[in-house]
C-alpha cells in the first residue's frame, strides 16, 4: 500500500517542476518580444539615418546649379518631362537668385526620343537651387 506522504511529495515535485518550466517559457517569451522590439527599433533608426544622408547629400550638392538640374530633370515625383540623362545643358537666364535652364537628352520613356525641357529654378534659404517650375512647350 502507498503512503499518503509519498503522493503527496511526488505531487509536490511534479508541481514544481510545472512552476520552473512555466517561469522558463515566460522568461523566453519575454527575451523573445524584447529582442524583437530591439530589432524592430534598430531597423527603424538605419531606415530613417539613410533617408536622411540622402536628403542632406542632395541638399549640399544642389548648391552647385549642374547637379541641381540633373537631379531634378531625372528623377523626383514628376513622371512626365523626365529625362534618362542630361545630355546638353543651356542657362538662359540667370540673376544669382533665379535661373532658367534648358536641358536636352533622352526621354525615359520607351521609345528613348530626344527631347528638350525648360525649368526655372530658385536659390532656398539654404542656398540651394530648388525647381520651382518647367515649362510647357
Amino acid at each position: 500500500m502507498l503512503n499518503s506522504a509519498q503522493i503527496q511529495e511526488e505531487y509536490f515535485v511534479y508541481k514544481k517542476r510545472r512552476r520552473r518550466r512555466l517561469q522558463k517559457n515566460i522568461t523566453l517569451k519575454n527575451k523573445r518580444r524584447l529582442m524583437l522590439s530591439l530589432t524592430i527599433s534598430f531597423g527603424i533608426i538605419i531606415i530613417a539615418s539613410f533617408f536622411m544622408t540622402r536628403d542632406i547629400y542632395i541638399s549640399n550638392n544642389s548648391k552647385d546649379l549642374g547637379f541641381s538640374v540633373e537631379h531634378s530633370f531625372t528623377s523626383g515625383f514628376s513622371s512626365e518631362n523626365k529625362l534618362l540623362r542630361v545630355q546638353k545643358m543651356s542657362l538662359l537666364y540667370n540673376d544669382g537668385e533665379t535661373a532658367v535652364v534648358e536641358a536636352s537628352g533622352l526621354s525615359k520613356a520607351a521609345p528613348h526620343k530626344t527631347i528638350s525641357v525648360k525649368g526655372s529654378f530658385k536659390k532656398d534659404d539654404k542656398k540651394s537651387w530648388c525647381l520651382e517650375k518647367i515649362f510647357d512647350e
